[in-house]
């Protein structure tokens, strides 16, 4: 099949739609937009339009990861434009169609140079890449007891002009920043932030209920990866997880690669949370997709043996996971079905990443991003009508 045709009509799978599921169905596509969803014999194209066979397969919306520090041996921080064109490059195997850049704790000049290469970055990466739709902005304004593998050099007290300072670095490009609501100032930064059309996500946090509740109250509307560098659960003092749990505007990452959290722990979240309120991310570093030994992340090095990355006093520090296991994990963590799932990976980040209302979800007049899976495997990632990935069958 020739990439990059006007026109495709995807045929004879199970098309994941925001309605249900349509067995043995079809997606045309036209003009990178998803122009309509049926049955093969529901669309009378020329002779000459491409199509592609995807018998037994499952026909997603492509996925979208909201928290993703690196891959290749490229790191956000460090790597500059070319390197997160790379990134974008090789995440289409993955079936990402989407995803924010992510910081870690760094001085204000080194946060700040690394929005110069995201913007650089998402203004000249190739068409067949994946879309870079914004930055996350982890710390640094963070808790240092709550730290985790963020570097302790860069965490500070909220300071909301250099809060102000990233957002105007780049038109548009702040959708997401980490920080600990029981910090100084972390109200006004929370104002900020949603004055931009920026998410403020609380995470490496000690914050108790109250405290958590009041910033949700402020307008706090997101968990950085849930149960994670923060205080844990508590019956008698529920802490900030209890706060996001029992919180329904609330929405939580989970990142499901089995190390970061049990099985049984991500069953309950989503339990709680429904799958409209989670999103699944993969906290991965440079070494997705390298072999095993020694990384950056950001100014640590983090040593990766198996799908454990950890710093040498055994700190958990981001993953090697990908978000074609997160969507395979998280049905069998939660004991949900594709549709569910697919919500999770994909329709939850883009309304994270302030995308839903053009990618997420298979519908007509969408971005037609869309990924290809069988029995567990990314075999086709589309990218607005594109094909950004194909494997060798």
């Amino acid at each position: 099949m020739q990439r990059g045709n006007s026109d495709l009509l995807i045929q004879g799978g199970s098309v994941i739609t925001p309605d249900g599921t349509i067995e043995n169905g079809a997606v045309f596509i036209s003009n990178g937009k998803i122009a309509g969803l049926g049955y093969p014999d529901s669309f009378k194209t020329p002779d000459s339009t491409p199509k592609l066979d995807v018998t037994d397969c499952l026909v997603l919306p492509g996925f979208i990861d909201t928290h993703f520090h690196g891959c290749g041996g490229d790191d956000v921080m460090t790597a500059g434009a070319e390197g997160i064109c790379r990134m974008a490059r090789k995440l289409p195997q993955f079936g990402v169609t989407g995803f924010l850049p992510t910081t870690v704790s760094a001085p204000h000049a080194q946060i700040l140079a690394a929005i110069h290469s995201c913007d650089e970055a998402r203004r000249y990466a190739p068409a067949e890449s994946s879309r870079i739709l914004g930055m996350h902005i982890e710390g640094p304004f963070i808790n240092p007891f709550r730290k985790g593998a963020q570097p302790t050099e860069g965490i500070r007290d909220p300071n909301p002009g250099e809060c102000e300072e990233y957002i105007s670095a780049a038109s548009d490009i702040i959708r997401m920043m980490t920080f600990a609501p029981e910090m100084p100032e972390a109200d006004t930064l929370i104002a900020v932030l949603c004055q931009a059309g920026a998410v403020p996500s609380m995470g490496h946090s000690d914050a108790d209920y109250d405290t958590a509740c009041h910033a949700i109250h402020c307008g706090a509307s997101h968990a950085t990866h849930l149960f994670n560098q923060m205080a844990p659960l508590h019956h008698r003092k529920p802490g900030l997880i209890g706060a996001c749990l029992s919180d329904s505007t609330v929405i939580v990452e989970l990142i499901t690669d089995g190390v970061h959290l049990s099985p049984a722990i991500v069953r309950l979240a989503v339990a709680a949370k429904g799958p409209d309120r989670v999103a699944l991310i993969t906290d991965a570093i440079s070494a997705l997709g390298m072999p095993e030994g020694e990384y950056n992340l950001g100014s640590h090095r983090v040593r990766v043996h198996g799908n454990r990355c950890s710093l040498a006093d055994g700190t958990l520090a981001g993953s090697v996971h990908r978000m074609d296991l997160a969507f395979v994990n998280t049905m069998a963590f939660a004991d949900c079905g594709p549709e569910a799932a697919s919500r999770m990976a994909s329709a939850v980040p883009a309304r994270v990443a302030g995308v839903g209302n053009r990618k997420g979800a298979l519908a007509p007049g969408m971005d037609a991003d869309i990924t290809v899976m069988k029995e567990g495997r990314v075999m086709v990632t589309i990218i607005e009508g594109k094909v950004a990935y194909q494997a060798a069958l």
